[in-house]
């Protein structure tokens, strides 16, 4: 568990918010949990310590504010896009006997012994590389592992995939949209195709158009030979 010393935020507004970055502290709000959101504030060092953890997303924090201690997951933090600092945080409360939603990093075993790669050349594209995760506070998965081993050209590993874990679910509108966690590229002339269905559905466009434009052709070859004739 990560521990985090916030303060308290009485003003709210962007007048607040500059002051408190230029004063190199970070505005944030913590909500959820049945509670009101409390608006706090963060030294930027103190977020600059915690956010070198790479499972910073999917680990429980237990935030001190003054006296009382909550425990929290960290949502979102935004940074300034040319400064080293941090602009704002969003923490939610972790509600007792209930799931948290936390990102979690989607990780790739035994690639160098994919079937798809080793045996028919074909190269890994990793379509997404963090997910959605419902789980226990106290049981957050580390990852999602996809297990390449098997997996052969111009296949794709969906969400639905992924066999099912008693400790965590995924949301219900990501279930819906069964996105694409990984697939195996083919090889062809020296290229790449990144989508094999696409590009088998273009070259029969390609094929459609150059008929068209070759008939079209035959036909103004013929009305200019008979304009000639004329």
């Amino acid at each position: 568990m990560i521990n985090l010393k916030v303060d308290k935020r009485d003003a709210v507004g962007g007048l607040s918010a500059k002051k408190a970055i230029a004063d190199k502290k970070v505005p944030g709000i913590v909500y959820g949990g049945g509670k009101d959101p409390q608006p706090i504030m963060v030294q930027n060092n103190e977020l600059i310590k915690i956010v070198s953890n790479e499972s910073v997303f999917n680990t429980l924090v237990e935030l001190e504010i003054g006296a009382d201690k909550e425990t929290v997951v960290i949502k979102e933090i935004q940074k300034h896009p040319s400064k080293n600092l941090f602009t704002h945080i969003d923490l939610q409360r972790v509600a007792e006997g209930s799931k948290v939603n936390v990102v979690v990093p989607v990780v790739l075993m035994n690639q160098e012994k994919c079937f798809g790669v080793k045996i028919e050349g074909g190269v890994i594209n990793h379509v997404l590389k963090e997910i959605d995760v419902l789980a226990d506070p106290n049981n957050i998965p580390e990852s999602i592992e996809v297990d390449m081993e098997s997996i052969k050209s111009k296949e794709k590993v969906r969400l639905s995939s992924l066999p099912a874990n008693e400790s965590y679910d995924f949301p219900s509108t990501l279930k819906n949209q069964d996105p694409v966690l990984v697939s195996v590229l083919t090889a062809r002339g020296g290229s790449l195709g990144l989508d094999d269905e696409d590009s088998e559905e273009e070259t029969e466009d390609s094929s459609d158009e150059s008929t068209t434009d070759n008939e079209a052709s035959g036909e103004n070859s013929s009305d200019s030979a008979e304009e000639k004739s004329e």
